[in-house]
Formats: C-alpha cells, sequence, structure tokens
C-alpha cells in the first residue's frame, strides 16, 4: 500500500512557491529554479547482497547498473559564487538517475546539508520572501529574515545549516543526503522506512586558507570536470533505517543517530557526460521510484516532484542568455 499525503494547494501553491523563487532567489531565464548550474557526468552503480534483502527494487539486485549524475550548486542563479569565504559555502545537490535493466529509470536527490529548512511547501514562499533583496548593498534584509524565522521556528534549525554550510574543496569529498524518508518493499512485502546519505570513498575535506587565495568564486564545476579526467570518483549509497515512532512526513525532524545503517552499493562516476545539452534537460524527479520503493507521506517531497514538472516546461520554453557561468 502506497502511504497517503495531504496535497496542499494543488498548481496554484506550485505557481506561487515558483514565483517567489524567480523574484527573489536570482533566477535566470532556461536554467532551473534551484540549482541553476551544474556540470553532469556519467557512471555505474553496483548493489550489495544487503539491498536485496531489503527491497525487490531492480537497481538493487546487484550488477552493474548504468546511472547519470549531475553536480550542482544549490543557488537559483547559475552566476552565483560557490563560497564567500574560505569556511562560507553554500549548499550543494547530488542527483542521480539510475538506468535500469528494464529501460525505465529512478532517480534520487540529495543535499550537502544535514538539515532541511521547509517542512511545509508554504514554508518555501515565506523564506523566498523574506531573503528579497532590500539594503542598498543589494543583499537581503536580516531584519526581515528575522522575522519571519521568529514566526516559523520550525525554519530555523535548517537555515543555521544553509547559512554555516562548509566550504567543500570537491564534490568528490562530500557527503550528500535526501532527507526525505521513503518506504523499501522486501520479497515477503514487508515495508520498512528508510532515508538514504551518499558518503564520499574519500576523506571529507573543506577548503583550505590557501586554497581560498588562489581558487575563483566558482570553482566545484571545474574542479570536479579536471579530478575525474585524472581518475574515477566514488561514493557508498548508506540507508538510514527508521524505527517504529520515526516520522517519515517531516523532512526537518532527524531520527536519532543510533538508528542502523546498512551499505546498500557503490557508484563509481568515471566520465564527463558526452552531451551536455541532453544531460541538463533530464528532471531529476525524487517520486519517479521502480516497485519495491515506494515514496512517504512527507508533503514536501510530493511537492518538489510537482515544482519540478513546471519548472522544467518553463525553462524549455525559454532562451538562456548568450553569456554562460564560467
Amino acid at each position: 500500500m502506497t502511504e497517503t499525503y495531504e496535497r496542499e494547494g494543488g498548481p496554484e501553491r506550485v505557481d506561487r512557491v515558483l514565483f517567489n523563487m524567480e523574484k527573489y532567489l536570482g533566477y535566470v531565464p532556461g536554467f532551473r529554479r534551484a540549482h541553476a548550474r551544474g556540470v553532469s557526468f556519467r557512471g555505474r552503480f553496483e548493489a550489495t547482497p544487503d539491498a536485496a534483502a531489503l527491497t525487490t527494487a531492480e537497481h538493487l539486485q546487484g550488477g552493474e547498473i548504468p546511472v547519470v549524475v549531475r553536480f550542482s550548486n544549490g543557488a537559483g542563479s547559475p552566476y552565483f559564487v560557490d563560497r564567500t569565504s574560505a569556511r562560507k559555502g553554500t549548499a550543494l545537490g547530488l542527483a542521480v538517475r539510475f538506468e535500469v535493466p528494464s529501460g525505465a529509470h529512478s532517480d534520487v536527490v540529495g543535499l550537502s546539508i544535514t538539515t532541511f529548512p521547509a517542512r511545509r511547501p508554504d514554508d518555501f514562499i515565506g523564506l523566498a520572501s523574506a531573503q528579497r533583496r532590500g539594503l542598498p548593498t543589494g543583499l537581503p534584509n536580516p531584519i526581515r529574515l528575522a522575522l519571519f524565522l521568529a514566526t516559523h521556528p520550525q525554519c530555523v534549525p535548517g537555515v543555521i545549516k544553509v547559512f554555516t554550510a562548509a566550504t567543500a574543496e570537491s564534490f568528490a569529498t562530500q557527503a550528500f543526503h535526501g532527507l526525505h524518508a521513503f518506504w523499501a518493499i522486501d520479497a515477503a512485502g514487508a515495508r520498512h522506512a528508510f532515508r538514504y546519505h551518499w558518503v564520499p570513498e574519500t576523506a571529507e575535506v573543506s577548503m583550505s586558507a590557501e586554497q581560498d587565495k588562489l581558487w575563483p568564486p566558482q570553482y566545484l564545476v571545474s574542479e570536479i570536470e579536471h579530478r575525474v579526467a585524472r581518475g574515477p570518483v566514488a561514493w557508498k549509497l548508506v540507508w538510514e533505517l527508521a524505527e517504529p515512532g520515526d516520522p517519515t512526513n517531516d523532512l526537518t525532524d532527524a531520527w536519532p543517530q543510533d538508528r542502523r545503517r546498512v551499505t546498500v552499493g557503490r557508484m563509481v562516476v568515471d566520465r564527463i557526460h558526452e552531451d551536455p545539452d541532453a544531460a541538463d534537460k533530464i528532471m531529476y524527479n525524487p517520486t519517479d521510484l521502480p516497485a519495491g520503493i515506494e515514496a512517504s507521506d512527507d508533503p514536501v517531497l510530493h511537492f518538489r516532484s510537482e515544482a519540478y514538472i513546471e519548472s522544467k516546461r518553463r525553462r524549455a520554453g525559454e532562451t538562456k542568455p548568450e553569456i554562460t557561468p564560467g
């Protein structure tokens, strides 16, 4: 049985959220409304035997599965910097498309932060509006944001995570977290809630002060392109398994740290995508799931799917500016 969720607002709410994102968060025609600047690669994924014990999902039964992988800066503008200092970075994204043997596909999306600032779709609207530029410097007015957070305390932990994100040395040295809950269904029909994490096989490394002096404001895309050209990079896919009573409908509510974690696979990224334009058109839909995995009742999970569909429709009819991001 698939989890149900409370749908909030329908197409009208999607329009309101995208309107606020476009107006206040640096929208540029022809680009994604979030994670605008990114780069796509190809690679492979292979599940562990533990995965098949947890789910019947086609891509988790063993054997090599081709993947398309997109790394991105989380900002709405493709011109946004990757860091403001050696200690202050930005939230980063990892999107993966599994090209399963049946000819279908399955998408997962992850962030470099461990807590998300929006519990419900309406939080997106308030957060975007609160960050509108209102100072002579062109920066958001911190008083406006503080007033919003004072009346929406559920958003505070996630906003803190976003504004205190470490400056990653590379996408390759960064962990990414699914945040949303899903359900795994095994061969006997038993269902188990989980959240997923991509853990880099290299150590997680932040930028050094020396690198901060030498590297340009936008460096992550070029760095990962050069790194993969020298050799493959890899992540382990880890599932965090819920216990009875753990919430599945609130991505801001972390489960206790003692929850069991199972390594269900390994992903290797080994070459840049041969057709960047085609890869850029891919919409990574987090509710595009194979049999054996089901979406939870998290309203933001379902809302993201609806917003991504509308965002793709809009940018497909737009012309990108001639000056592209570095």
